[in-house]
């Protein structure tokens, strides 16, 4: 992470790769710890091995959420500079006002992309839960989000930002 302290994370749109990849380093940090722990001699009870094991297994997952989150971010920004660059707004196509099935179809696939990055952030924060004590854990930033509870909320912090929703 870095020095600067960001606001507390209230939504699921102020998710960063920042906060991903911070997570996930921080999850990994535990495992070489776990793993270290499970290669010492009268350090685990468990069979020789498993505590590898377990630790492969929690970095395995980690990587492969924190790739999914990444991938939904990746698509999300995608999606907002598709929607800066010509979406039709509230009003139809053609101006007049009308239904346009194509911002319909956005918004939905955008509502998805939100609800999979609130799923995967919260399978992370599952897997960093037991660490949740230490102070190198950023209760702020790593904590449970308020998916689209208040979308329109997030939304005018961004636009009050001059960011692109």
């Amino acid at each position: 992470m870095t020095d600067i302290r960001r606001p507390a994370l209230r939504y699921t749109a102020d998710i960063t790769v920042e906060d991903i990849d911070g997570l996930a380093g921080f999850i990994e940090r535990r495992v070489v710890l776990l793993r270290e722990a499970a290669a010492r001699p009268g350090g685990e009870e468990a069979p020789v091995g498993e505590g590898a094991l377990v630790g492969e297994a929690l970095s395995h997952t980690v990587t492969a959420l924190t790739g999914s989150a990444r991938e939904v971010l990746g698509t999300l920004a995608g999606h907002a500079a598709e929607s800066a660059g010509g979406a039709a707004g509230p009003t139809g196509a053609d101006g007049s006002g009308g239904h346009d099935p194509q911002v319909t179809s956005f918004d939905e696939e955008f509502e998805e992309l939100m609800a999979r990055l609130s799923r995967l952030w919260r399978y992370l924060l599952t897997a960093a839960e037991a660490w949740s004590h230490l102070p190198e854990y950023d209760v702020l930033r790593w904590r449970l989000d308020g998916h689209l509870d208040a979308e329109h909320e997030a939304r005018a912090r961004w636009s009050e930002a001059g960011q692109v929703w």
